[in-house]
């Protein structure tokens, strides 16, 4: 777009030359001595002709409403030296310059080196449409504006537009004909106007540099740029503001074509209300239709110095550095907003992106110095927020005292990269606050607030990163197919497939069900019932689809896991998957561990116990022989039945009750668990974690609960009470015994203790221990059976 402007500016620059070398004349040789300066207006329609020609105007100040014909150029001795008044008997309709045919437009029109008073104090009042300007372009093609200061204006100081008096209200969408074209205004300036300094319609390829405009007349919607209703492919750079409502303003009415593809390269907007403010009224609301053709805004190098509302413009509304509404594709590089620590910023945002914003990029954001801002930058949420906004590097210096950055609620497509958060005064609350979890949050450090991020209510002193959507990492080859899906360091395409599903350092597995995860796996492994996992495996397949919760494979190769909530292992050398390769099982409904080989103990623990209460409720010694009372165990004397020794060496030990009360579940009369069909839910979960009333259900066999088992109702396992006993029953025990007794012996009791017998069930293997006469007792490694 900039290369065509140049071409245009080239042949404008051509056509300049050729009129120039047509004719020139000066204003003051039709202007008689003794003509009256009331109205001067005739004498520049007699020196002006059909066009074709450069009139030039001498240091003075003119009386006259000057309308240009096609190829002129208008040219005074300087801005400030020539002036050209409006007449104290214009009409309000009146422009102090324009071009002669506003129907049909013109070409070519030059104007330079002069200042337009609007002559406004007359007791004009604006007549409405394009009227009543200092200087409007009406259909312009190819014009340059420069060196000129427009002032003292009844609407605006500088206006380019489309033919016709009155502004096109066609609807979005719409487009005027006869828009001006190759029109660049520079180093002109603008000051007392009502409207706007510089403002274009329904017009393009606009280019306005090196400009200034500041202090308008009347305190409502005052800008000093704005580019209005269906303008487009409009160049600004280097420009200067001050004290206006509106620095520049991108806009459109309701009712008309947003301005479009805008680019901003380098401005200052000083103490301005609204320093940028970018908007397609009408078009904000979740209720309000979406804008079509509020699109492409850039901007590059901005400066926000002081914002402020101390002129109380558009009824003392609240200021702002920028604000972004309606529009979509809009991209802010380099922005800095500076705050005046004077002034009271009302506890509102210095930046703030709106009212269904879309496509908003910002990077290298300076914000700093601004008392009593409630933030930095606001990204509201609500039915009327945008989405797809992504915030980078940005730093905030004593910038907001709630947060530094804040994202409302309903957002998951908003991204915040790299922000540097310092609150000086340590008064800061929050550097980054988000109401929802679902947001990307990196790279924060922040110093003097309470809280360095808030992420879905969640409070985190130091700074946290948080990535959602789905994502490939360190991964050559993979599909995360869900936006809460992973695929880690694998390769041979990978795929995980629904929510919060995870492929890591695998290749060629997938991750099928919800929850389900496959880590260290190859060989086509897929986990596809909900929340299966497979780990360090081969060809190996957990759950099924919509179903086999919590099914795991560890370790195997070729095994299939079709059981919920079980874990298993095994090894296939050929063929496909199956679960007839599984050689190990554990059930955690159940309870039940099964293995096809063997299950071995690693330590020299050598018998085999169960636990037994005591008869008087009080724990037994080690090494003790006891015999039945009943169910219960009491120490054994002479003639009593050896059931066992109370043993510290048990490699298995059963009845320990470990978990709940023995009667939990009911069991039939030979003690058996009552098994009954019961639907199990596995009810969803949102994005929040909240749950939902969709679920997937299941028909499994479970234990019948007993209606007496109390939830409530505190439990202490067995090995925790005095009363329980381990027995060992059977294998290799330690026994007290007395000095009588040497290896080879069968054992009978006193009081516990072994004494040398003929037969028994508890032989000597060998002594341990001498028999010590204090203790009362030696020690010998008996086999008991």
């Amino acid at each position: 777009m900039e290369k065509k402007m140049e071409q245009s500016f080239d042949q404008l620059s051509n056509t300049i030359a050729q009129i120039e070398d047509a004719r020139v004349v000066y204003i003051d040789d039709f202007i008689p001595e003794s003509a009256s300066e009331e109205d001067q207006t005739p004498y520049f329609e007699e020196a002006l002709g059909d066009g074709n020609v450069k009139l030039i105007l001498g240091p003075k100040r003119y009386f006259a409403t000057v309308r240009l014909p096609n190829r002129t150029v208008l040219e005074g001795q300087g801005m400030e030296l020539t002036t050209i008044q409006t007449p104290d008997t214009a009409s309000n309709e009146e422009w102090t310059v324009s071009v002669k045919d506003k129907d049909n437009g013109g070409e070519y029109i030059v104007v330079k080196n002069l200042s337009l008073d609007g002559n406004r104090r007359r007791g004009a009042e604006p007549a409405g449409g394009s009227r009543s300007s200092c200087l409007t372009l009406h259909g312009v093609k190819y014009a340059w504006i420069t060196n000129v200061f427009a002032y003292n204006s009844t609407l605006h100081g500088f206006d380019v537009t489309s033919t016709g008096l009155d502004y096109h209200y066609g609807g979005d969408g719409t487009v005027d004909s006869g828009p001006s074209q190759y029109v660049w205004i520079d180093s002109c300036k603008a000051t007392d106007w009502v409207d706007d300094g510089f403002t274009t319609h329904h017009s393009e390829f606009i280019t306005l540099s090196n400009c200034y405009a500041y202090d308008p007349s009347t305190r409502g919607n005052q800008n000093g740029i704005e580019i209005d209703d269906g303008s487009r492919h409009i160049l600004l750079t280097n420009n200067y503001t001050s004290g206006c409502y509106g620095g520049i303003e991108i806009k459109a009415h309701d009712n008309s074509s947003a301005a479009s593809n805008v680019h901003i390269n380098g401005h200052i907007s000083k103490e301005d209300a609204r320093s940028y403010n970018f908007r397609h009224i009408g078009h904000h609301t979740g209720e309000d239709p979406d804008s079509t053709t509020a699109f492409h805004l850039t901007a590059t190098n901005l400066v926000a110095l002081h914002p402020n509302n101390k002129k109380g413009f558009q009824n003392n509304i609240d200021p702002r550095a920028l604000v972004i509404s309606a529009y979509t594709n809009v991209s802010i590089t380099n922005f800095t907003a500076i705050g005046d620590e004077s002034y009271d910023f009302r506890n509102g945002p210095v930046v703030a992106i709106q009212y269904k914003a879309r496509n908003v990029a910002l990077n290298g954001v300076n914000i700093s110095r601004f008392h009593r801002a409630s933030d930095g930058v606001i990204v509201y949420g609500g039915s009327n927020r945008g989405n797809h906004i992504s915030l980078n590097n940005i730093n905030l210096y004593d910038a907001g005292d709630n947060n530094g950055i804040f994202v409302g609620s309903g957002h998951s497509h908003v991204t915040i990269n790299g922000v540097n958060a310092i609150h000086s005064r340590n008064g800061g609350k929050n550097a980054v606050e988000s109401t929802t979890n679902s947001i990307n949050i990196s790279h924060v450090n922040a110093s003097g607030y309470e809280t360095a991020v808030i992420s879905g209510g969640v409070r985190y002193t130091n700074p946290i990163t948080v990535i959602s959507g789905g994502a490939r990492l360190a991964s050559s080859t993979g599909e995360p197919r869900h936006d809460q899906s992973i695929i880690l360091a694998s390769t041979a395409s990978p795929t995980a497939i629904q929510s919060k599903t995870m492929v890591a350092a695998s290749s060629n597995s997938h991750a099928e069900g919800e929850g389900s995860v496959v880590v260290g796996s190859a060989g086509n492994s897929r986990a596809r019932g909900p929340r299966s996992s497979i780990i360090s495996s081969s060809g190996a397949i957990a759950g099924q689809p919509n179903g086999g919760f919590g099914s795991m494979v560890l370790a195997s190769n070729l095994t299939s896991n079709p059981t919920s909530y079980s874990v298993v292992g095994g090894y296939g050398a050929s063929g496909n998957s199956s679960s007839s390769n599984r050689k190990w099982e554990l059930n955690s409904r159940n309870g039940t561990i099964r293995a096809s080989g063997q299950i071995t103990g690693s330590s020299t623990f050598t018998d085999f116990a169960e636990y037994f209460e005591s008869v008087d409720g009080e724990p037994i010694e080690t090494g003790m022989l006891v015999t039945l009372k009943g169910d219960k165990v009491q120490l054994a004397n002479k003639d009593d039945i050896i059931i066992g020794v109370i043993t510290e060496t048990a490699g298995v030990v059963l009845g320990e009750a470990s978990f709940h009360w023995k009667n939990r579940y009911l069991t039939n009369e030979f003690g058996g668990l009552i098994l009954e069909p019961q639907r199990i839910r596995t009810y969803d979960v949102d994005e929040e974690g909240n749950t939902l009333q969709s679920y997937r259900e299941e028909s499994v066999l479970l234990p019948l609960e007993n209606p007496l088992f109390d939830y409530n109702e505190p439990y202490v396992d067995r090995k925790e009470r005095d009363e329980w006993n381990i027995v060992g029953m059977m294998g290799q025990v330690y026994v007290r015994v007395n000095e009588d007794v040497q290896t080879g012996d069968y054992l009978m009791a006193i009081n516990g203790i072994g004494q040398p017998s003929e037969k028994g069930n508890v032989k000597v293997m060998k002594l341990t221990k001498a028999y010590n006469a204090a203790c009362g007792y030696g020690i010998a490694l008996c086999f008991i059976k």
